[in-house]
C-alpha cells in the first residue's frame, strides 16, 4: 500500500494521515452551528415560505418573553470577583438545601478571592446555567398557539412536521439568547432561580442513575486541587433543571448540546440519562464492501474489516468508481442518513491505527484527498498512538486511547460527537450544519493487517 501527504500551499501546512511529528492544534475554537432548513417535500417555493415561518416563529417566541438586546456600549458587561461569588454561594445555598445527596456545603467552599482566570471560570459558568435556563424557559412556552399560527399562516405547511418547525424555532431563538446574553443578564436570570428554588422542600431533588458517583469523583478532583468546586455546582444545576422540566427528551438533549459545545469538554462524563437518550437511537450500521479500497478485506455480514496482507492480487480486477476509495483504505456504510439521530459503536481493542467518523454523499474519495472537515469528513483518528480529530488544521486529542469509540450524528442539532463507549465520556465534537439533502454515511477505515476493527 502506498501513502502520499498533499501540502496546502497557501500555509505549507503538510497535510498528512500519516505524519504526526507536529500536529498543528487549533485552540480555544467554537464552531458555530445555525438551525438545519427543513427538508423539501414541496416545490422550492413552499420551502422558503416555510423558512420565512421558521424565522417569525423564532421571533414571536423571543418577543413572548420580552428580551432586549443589551448594547455593551450602554450596559457594562462584565462582573466583579465579588459580584460573582454573590450569585454563586446564593445559588450554591439553594441547591445545597434541595438536592437530596451527601451534605458537601459548596457555598462555604466558594472562594471570595482568586486570580484573574478563576474569576473567568466563574463568570463561564454563570453564563452557561443563565443560557440553560432560558432554553428551558422557552421550550416552556404554549405550543397551542404556535400550532394555530402555523396552520393559519400557510395550508401548504400542513405538508411539513409542525414539531419539526416548533423545534427549530425554538432552536433559533435559543441561538438569539446565546448571541444577546450578558453577564449582568446572566446575573438577574440566577438571582430569580435561586428565589424560585426557596419555594422547593428541603432535599425535594433526587437525582438517580450514576448522578452521586460522578459527584463523588469531581468531589475527590476539587479535594486533590485539581478542579474548583464548580464542576460540582454544575452538576448539581443539572441535577434540578432535570427535576423541572416535565419533557422527557428535552433536557439531555439540553445537556449535549450545551456541554458538547463549551470549554474544557474532553474526557467528560456523561451521565447515565444522557447516555441511554443517546443510545436509544442505536443504528444498525453495515459496510458496503462496494466501496470498500481494494487493500481492504470485510466481512460477509459487513461488520468487520482489517487490511490485506500485501501480495495480494486485489488490483488486479479493479474497476475505478467514483464512490470507491481508491487510495486511503476507508470504507463507508450501505445506509446514509439525512435526517434523525444515529449512534453506532466500533471495538477498536489493542488497535493501533484506525479512523471513524461520517463523510456526506459529495466528498471526494479517489486519490489520497485531505479527509478533513474542509472535504466533507468529520473522522476521528488514532495514529502513532494519538488521538486526533481531522479538523483543519487538526486537532490533537489529550486522552487515553478508548477500547470501544462510540459515534452519535445528529443532523437536525448539526453534530458529529465521540465518546469512549466503556468509561462514558465525552472524547470530541464537530460541530456543522448538514442543511444539504444529501446523505451522510458512516466511514471506517484501518491499515492493519492483524486485527480487525468491528462494528458492535
Amino acid at each position: 500500500m502506498a501513502f502520499a501527504a498533499a501540502e496546502n500551499k497557501s500555509t505549507g501546512i503538510t497535510i498528512s494521515d500519516i505524519s504526526l511529528c507536529e500536529p498543528h492544534i487549533k485552540k480555544n475554537t467554537r464552531a458555530s452551528a445555525s438551525f438545519p432548513f427543513i427538508k423539501p417535500y414541496l416545490s422550492a417555493q413552499p420551502l422558503k415560505y416555510a423558512v420565512k415561518i421558521v424565522h417569525h416563529l423564532g421571533n414571536v417566541f423571543y418577543q413572548r418573553f420580552e428580551i432586549t438586546a443589551t448594547n455593551s456600549t450602554e450596559q457594562k458587561d462584565d462582573l466583579s470577583l465579588d459580584e460573582s461569588v454573590s450569585i454563586i454561594r446564593e445559588l450554591a445555598a439553594e441547591l445545597d438545601r434541595v438536592v437530596q445527596s451527601k451534605k458537601l456545603s459548596m457555598a462555604r467552599k466558594i472562594k471570595n478571592k482568586g486570580s484573574n482566570k478563576e474569576q473567568e471560570e466563574q463568570q463561564y459558568y454563570i453564563m452557561q446555567w443563565a443560557n440553560d435556563l432560558e432554553n428551558i424557559r422557552t421550550k416552556q412556552m404554549d405550543k397551542k398557539e404556535v400550532w394555530i399560527y402555523i396552520f393559519k399562516s400557510n395550508e401548504v405547511l400542513k405538508k411539513y412536521s409542525c414539531l419539526k418547525i416548533i423545534s427549530l424555532a425554538t432552536s433559533l431563538t435559543s441561538e438569539k439568547l446565546s448571541s444577546e446574553m450578558n453577564l449582568n443578564k446572566a446575573k438577574t436570570i440566577l438571582s430569580d432561580w435561586s428565589g424560585r428554588l426557596k419555594d422547593l422542600k428541603e432535599n425535594s431533588v433526587c437525582p438517580k442513575g450514576g448522578w452521586e458517583e460522578t459527584v463523588r469523583d469531581l468531589h475527590k478532583e476539587w479535594k486533590q486541587g485539581e478542579s474548583s468546586m464548580l464542576p460540582v455546582m454544575d452538576w448539581m444545576v443539572w441535577a434540578v433543571l432535570q427535576s423541572e422540566c416535565s419533557e422527557v427528551d428535552f433536557v439531555p438533549r439540553l445537556w449535549v448540546r450545551s456541554k458538547q459545545r463549551s470549554k474544557n469538554t474532553v474526557g467528560l462524563r456523561i451521565p447515565n440519562t444522557v447516555w441511554n437518550w443517546i443510545t436509544k437511537s442505536t443504528a444498525d450500521v453495515i459496510l458496503d464492501p462496494n466501496t470498500a479500497n481494494p487493500d481492504l478485506l470485510v466481512s460477509e455480514d459487513g461488520k468487520y474489516l482489517k487490511a490485506k496482507k500485501y501480495g495480494h492480487e486485489s488490483w488486479k480486477t479493479f474497476q475505478w468508481k467514483h464512490s470507491k476509495f481508491d487510495g486511503w483504505t476507508c470504507v463507508q456504510a450501505k445506509e446514509g442518513y439525512n435526517t434523525g439521530r444515529h449512534y453506532w459503536e466500533v471495538d477498536v481493542r489493542k488497535k493501533q491505527e484506525w479512523r471513524v467518523g461520517v463523510v456526506k454523499e459529495s466528498a471526494p474519495r479517489n486519490g489520497y484527498v485531505p479527509m478533513n472537515t474542509k472535504s466533507g469528513y468529520w473522522n476521528l483518528r488514532l495514529q502513532l498512538g494519538t488521538l486526533i480529530a481531522l479538523t483543519e488544521p487538526v486537532t490533537k486529542v489529550n486522552l487515553s486511547t478508548p477500547s470501544r469509540v462510540g459515534v452519535y450524528l445528529d443532523i437536525e442539532e448539526g453534530h458529529v460527537s465521540f465518546y469512549d463507549a466503556v468509561k462514558r465520556r465525552h472524547i470530541f465534537s464537530f460541530h456543522t450544519d448538514f442543511r444539504e439533502t444529501e446523505n451522510i454515511y458512516p466511514v471506517f477505515g484501518t491499515v492493519e493487517t492483524d486485527r480487525a476493527l468491528m462494528i458492535s
